[in-house]
């Protein structure tokens, strides 16, 4: 079985830790399996003040986890920049040869440069209290950490499409599309693979379940015409404006923040033959200036206060423990469509030949007359 297969079969299985009875915590606000040495970190961030994040999240997101990390942690100043999933690298690497002040920490979407950046060095290993939470296949060595499963999902315009016409799967759009070529012409919207890494991943692990089936959907959608994208907004903001009828692979990191605002016209949905789930990873990085700092908010985010508040953010919780608490969680969204058709993104070996990619590459351009 591929390991993508394995990761969704593997994806609700339970994440346990036994504890001494009437345990107490280590460290005052902190949970009992904390280390009674963690507060050296904490004391040695108090010499930092500050923390810096290359993310590719928006304030909104942001937002609850701050608020909760600074109750934990007042004395540090927390600056969280929004870039695209590439360009947090790019931005890292020129600032660390020059010695400018860089990220302490850098979260994005990216299999292929994740691993780039690994092999380079310039992620640092570390070994988080959360880590017994965190399933294998959340986790890539001992340098990252995944954030959110966020899922990659269907959003349609209620008003302007008839409730028939709501997509399943991406079979069930293409075969809508073929038989209603008048309402999908030029309607529909997803992410562009070959400028936003995120749409890359999106459709190397979709159609890497799929094969060459996925790739003849592809091109009944694209030869319907479809709006290609840099970013969920957008294509939310097509679907809002009815510009586009349908957007499909649209993270839901952008969705769910939309609601309850947008129910009156905003429709949204898993995909049963496949919903992609983004791998949003984490690291410290080698040239951090704020390392301890950089330690707190990464075990922070891996515990249940930080899954809890990056859920109300709009971020989609995978930690076993809190399935039917968080306000967005994998193992609750995954019901509607079987475990089985969950995607995983991965750390494939296989983005990084270079040969494979541009393959991929120019085969998606050609479909989507690139």
């Amino acid at each position: 079985m591929a390991k993508w297969a394995r990761v969704g079969v593997a994806i609700l299985a339970l994440v346990t830790l036994v504890l001494p009875s009437g345990a107490a915590p280590a460290i005052p606000g902190l949970p009992a399996y904390y280390p009674t040495d963690y507060n050296r970190i904490i004391e040695a961030s108090k010499a930092e003040g500050k923390l810096l994040i290359y993310s590719i999240m928006s304030a909104r997101n942001w937002a609850p986890v701050l608020a909760e990390f600074k109750k934990l942690y007042p004395w540090l100043e927390v600056e969280t920049l929004d870039l695209g999933s590439y360009e947090v690298f790019e931005r890292y690497y020129a600032e660390s040869a020059s010695g400018a002040r860089t990220a302490d920490l850098i979260i994005s979407i990216a299999p292929d440069a994740w691993q780039e950046f690994v092999q380079k060095g310039q992620a640092a290993a570390y070994e988080s209290p959360e880590s017994r939470f965190v399933p294998t296949w959340a986790k890539f060595g001992k340098e990252i950490y995944m954030v959110s499963a966020d899922p990659m999902v269907f959003i349609w315009n209620k008003r302007a499409l008839r409730r028939d016409l709501w997509p399943k799967g991406m079979a069930h759009l293409a075969e809508l599309v073929q038989q209603n070529p008048q309402t999908f012409r030029n309607r529909l919207t997803t992410y562009d693979a070959e400028r936003v890494a995120t749409g890359f991943a999106i459709n190397w692990f979709w159609i890497k379940r799929h094969g060459e089936r996925g790739w003849r959907i592809q091109e009944t959608l694209a030869g319907a015409g479809v709006k290609t994208q840099s970013s969920a907004g957008r294509m939310i903001d097509s679907v809002l404006s009815a510009e586009s009828v349908v957007g499909y692979f649209v993270s839901t990191i952008s969705v769910f923040p939309r609601f309850p605002a947008a129910e009156p016209v905003l429709g949204w949905g898993m995909i049963d033959d496949g919903t992609p789930v983004a791998n949003r990873g984490m690291a410290i990085t080698r040239a951090a200036r704020s390392p301890n700092a950089a330690r707190l908010m990464l075990d922070f985010i891996l515990s249940q206060a930080g899954q809890l508040a990056f859920a109300e953010g709009g971020l989609t919780a995978y930690r076993a423990d809190l399935a039917g608490k968080a306000k967005y969680h994998l193992t609750d969204l995954a019901k509607a469509i079987g475990e089985k058709n969950l995607i995983v993104f991965s750390y494939d070996k296989d983005l990084m030949d270079k040969a494979k990619r541009e393959a991929f590459l120019t085969r998606w351009k050609k479909i989507y007359q690139r």
